[in-house]
């Protein structure tokens, strides 16, 4: 009997040990909540008052000025800067504006003109002023001369110096290449034409009328027309332009005022007197007599190159 209330009550506290032990558990599990609880409100009074000291050192900062200076120091270089964009923005629209009307009011410089438009530009002031019309007188053809000559005599003998004024045969260069080779001449431009600057006074025109070689004057039947002061230049031009161009030197440009004539065939051999191919042989392969071109094949390395040319460019092989 001992031993079975011994066993019995061994085992009841055996038993009951793990249940105290459960207990004890869930007293400290229940005893942790009211620690926190009792914690929270700790940490929002303190984060309570640090919020506090925050706005109260603000508020200080305020009170001694600080932030309003340091704002105020950055107005202050925002608008120091400003007056230092705005000077260098107005400094180059300035510069800008400057340079363009610095480009606008440099006028281009003009071409000057060579001794031959000089010379044709005095003379066309210079009938301004002259005394007298410009008149076209019909003669033989290849009289031309001669009638010029007989009527500069006629002034003289016949007292006419204060009706006649001038006599002009408006003559032009021919540059002529023919199979004996190149040729350049004098010739009139106008052939059966002379023009005479007289006044108005019938028996003036009456004996120049008479002169030998002379037909008459061009006009009506009645009345002889004279020459507009443009159509005069137009004729005499080539001339003028010419004999200033020698006058002053210049050779090359003279040259180029002469009328080119030429006899080149197809298939006529040729050699290249101008540009980069001077002194090279050519075949003539066409002609263009309206703007004075030759189209003609120069061998290049075994090869046919076919090029345009000008007439006073070539030379006929003899």
């Amino acid at each position: 009997m001992a031993d079975e209330l011994n066993d019995a009550g061994t085992d009841g506290l055996f038993s009951s040990a793990p249940q105290a032990e459960v207990s004890a558990g869930a007293t400290a599990e229940s005893a942790e909540p009211v620690r926190d609880e009792a914690e929270q409100p700790e940490q929002a009074e303190q984060s309570e008052q640090a919020e506090t000291a925050q706005f109260d050192d603000a508020q200080n900062m305020v009170a001694d000025g600080g932030i309003v200076d340091d704002a105020a120091d950055n107005d202050a270089a925002e608008d120091a800067a400003q007056p230092e964009d705005a000077s260098a923005d107005a400094a180059n629209e300035t510069s800008a504006d400057a340079t363009s009307d610095a480009s606008a009011q440099t006028p281009a410089q003009p071409e000057q003109d060579d001794a031959g438009t000089i010379a044709v530009k005095e003379f066309s002031k210079s009938l301004r002023t002259l005394d007298g019309k410009w008149y076209t007188l019909h003669t033989y053809s290849g009289y031309e001369k001669r009638v010029k000559a007989n009527i500069e005599s006629r002034i003289t003998s016949l007292g006419l110096q204060d009706e006649v004024f001038q006599v002009e045969i408006p003559m032009e260069e021919i540059e002529q290449h023919t199979e004996k080779g190149k040729k350049v001449v004098t010739r009139v431009r106008f052939p059966g034409y002379v023009l005479i600057r007289m006044t108005d006074d019938e028996d003036a025109r009456r004996k120049v009328r008479e002169t030998e070689g002379v037909t008459g004057f061009v006009g009506t039947q009645r009345e002889p027309i004279p020459l507009s002061r443009r159509e005069v230049v137009e004729m005499m031009a080539p001339m003028i332009r010419t004999q200033a161009l020698k006058e002053a030197g210049n050779k090359v440009e003279a040259n180029k005022q002469r009328i080119v004539e030429v006899t080149y065939k197809q298939g006529e051999s040729v050699t290249v007197t101008d540009g980069p191919f001077a002194s090279m042989p050519a075949v003539v392969s066409e002609v263009n007599p309206e703007t004075q071109k030759l189209n003609v094949l120069v061998n290049l390395f075994g090869r046919d190159t076919p090029m345009e040319l000008g007439f006073n460019q070539v030379e006929k092989i003899e």
